[in-house]
């Protein structure tokens, strides 16, 4: 009986909700924080940069942090902080991969990242709407606070009304992208994980499925991620300790989130259409790849990879481990795997990654048109071909990836290189076999590619990458947001938005410089100020 009047209750707030979402005021496009948990290795680190060209490329508004988590004692935050988007941010957290039992754990990271940053930013977070996402997507279409602007674009796939369901995020109403997690969750000893009487032990099987099933990007208004991060960071220790490692790695981070907005009664709209990551998986934005030519006739393989703005498209690649569009019966498979990325393609003397792939049978260079033909003929062959669509999906993907990945370390290189920088794109996407060297227990290539300063402009070249200097760079730039709040001014830390201009890009390096020399000039004033204090002190004494 408590279980029906829940869920009767559970669906007044949802109309209710609905209402509300009709009657809340418009969130302007950048009121919007985009954030992403990582390490300080090479591997997240070209993945950071990708990232966030992209969201210059489709004029993404608003802020991005990136949130670094278990970096060694002489990790290079000034590479770290450097981005081509103008409004970019770099926290700094404790480390937190360490359990109890001293085992690494990696999946800490981001719960208690983005806790610690919400809880700790510089400057504070004061925009509307927190997304978070992984490192390993790349922008197809801007996320808007009010959702996707052509409200026909919206896709779901559960089961309420299709007349119910809204993209919009405001508070209490948090939006999420569908994954095929599952309600095992619900099986859990969740009063010893969210306390005894916490709502999330009164969620349903099926309303996990509805409210609960998801992932990245996850979108909440400001005052729920608080909430909901909190519990988080909580429940993902308590999930492993008390469930054990019977509960996969990264789904005990998941299922701890999905524990944690049930805490807060905080079910959250389940779409479909924010990305497209798996080629066999159903509650994914597919349909806009499958029915391309009906739809935005978007074609990276074909054209220009920079799509339309406002088109019936995902909103983002979460490109996975392996894509392989089309098998050569003599040669093999050609392949993008981004485990197989080189991790210094930042740096100004490597080269750019071309189109040369080997699975261990032979290098095969195709070009994108040729992947394209080969994966949507009659005869295409793929991997883990299921349906005919798989193939032309498997293409799509990796043309718009591997064409963003390719201009934006052209567009980092102009930014941030010397002139005579190594343009030349011939670097080959190899599989660790191939290249006969160490691999990390993620499979990437480790031997010679960690990215260093070589080709640096100048100033780049001698910037300081400590630590204390990046946090002393933050209070100052904290510091210039409140002053120039204070005055009634804008800042382009304060909310400006990121047109993705050169005079953009050039304005936030000006104002890093402007922040960088108050870090030394301010002490100095002080100092100043202080020996004319006491000089005038001692006169008034003499007097």
């Amino acid at each position: 009986m408590a279980h029906v009047a829940m869920r009767a209750m559970m669906a007044l707030g949802l109309a209710i909700s609905l209402l509300r979402a009709e009657a809340v005021p418009d969130t302007p496009d950048d009121d919007i924080h985009i954030i992403f948990s990582t390490d300080c290795g090479g591997y997240q680190n070209w993945q950071a940069a990708a990232l966030t060209y992209s969201a210059l490329m489709v004029g993404q508004k608003g802020h991005i942090t990136r949130i670094v988590s278990n970096c060694p004692e002489d990790a290079d935050y000034a590479m770290m902080r450097r981005s081509v988007f103008p409004n970019y941010h770099l926290h700094i957290t404790p480390k937190f991969s360490l359990d109890e039992g001293q085992e690494y754990f990696p999946y800490y990271n981001k719960p208690l990242g983005v806790d610690h940053w919400i809880k700790n930013a510089v400057p504070a977070v004061t925009q509307s709407v927190v997304v978070l996402l992984d490192p390993d997507m790349v922008f197809v279409q801007a996320i808007r606070p009010d959702g996707v602007r052509n409200k026909k674009n919206i896709l779901y796939t559960g089961h309420r009304d299709q007349s119910e369901i809204t993209d919009k995020v405001y508070e209490g109403h948090p939006v999420g992208q569908q994954y095929l997690i599952g309600s095992t969750w619900v099986s859990f000893q969740r009063e010893k994980i969210c306390g005894d009487g916490s709502p999330c032990a009164k969620v349903t099987h099926s309303e996990a499925q509805e409210y609960y099933s998801l992932g990245p990007p996850y979108l909440l208004h400001r005052e729920d991620a608080k909430k909901v991060f909190d519990a988080w960071a909580k429940y993902v220790v308590r999930v492993r300790n008390i469930q054990g490692k019977s509960v996969g790695d990264m789904l005990s981070e998941m299922y701890a989130y999905c524990l944690g907005a049930a805490h807060h009664e905080l079910p959250h709209t389940r779409v479909d259409h924010f990305m497209v990551s798996n080629h066999r998986a159903e509650g994914e934005a597919w349909k806009f790849i499958d029915e391309l030519e009906d739809y935005s006739n978007h074609n990276p393989c074909l054209g220009d990879f920079k799509p339309p703005q406002n088109a019936p498209l995902p909103s983002l690649v979460h490109y996975p481990g392996e894509v392989i569009p089309y098998i050569d019966p003599q040669k093999g498979g050609w392949k993008f795997h981004k485990k197989h990325m080189p991790h210094n393609i930042y740096d100004c003397k490597a080269d750019v990654p071309g189109w040369t792939s080997d699975d261990g049978t032979g290098p095969i260079t195709p070009t994108p048109e040729q992947i394209w033909k080969s994966a949507t003929s009659p005869e295409a062959k793929c991997s883990g071909k299921v349906n005919k669509h798989d193939c032309k999906r498997q293409a799509w993907v990796a043309c718009q990836v591997l064409k963003t990945i390719q201009a934006s370390v052209l567009a980092y290189k102009e930014a941030f290189c010397e002139a005579g920088y190594n343009d030349k794109m011939i670097g080959s996407l190899l599989h660790p076999a191939v290249m006969n060297v160490k691999v990390d227990p993620y499979g990437s290539p480790l031997a010679g590619t960690k990215q260093t300063r070589e080709g640096l402009q100048a100033k780049y070249k001698e910037e300081d990458g400590s630590k204390e200097y990046h946090l002393r760079l933050q209070r100052t730039e904290a510091m210039a947001v409140t002053m120039s709040n204070s005055l009634g001014g804008s800042n382009s830390l304060g909310g400006s938005t990121s047109e993705g201009s050169n005079s953009n890009i050039d304005k936030q390096k000006d104002d890093k410089r402007i922040a960088a020399y108050a870090v030394v000039l301010l002490p100095t004033l002080f100092g100043i100020c202080l020996i004319l204090y006491r000089a005038v002190r001692g006169k008034g004494k003499e007097s």
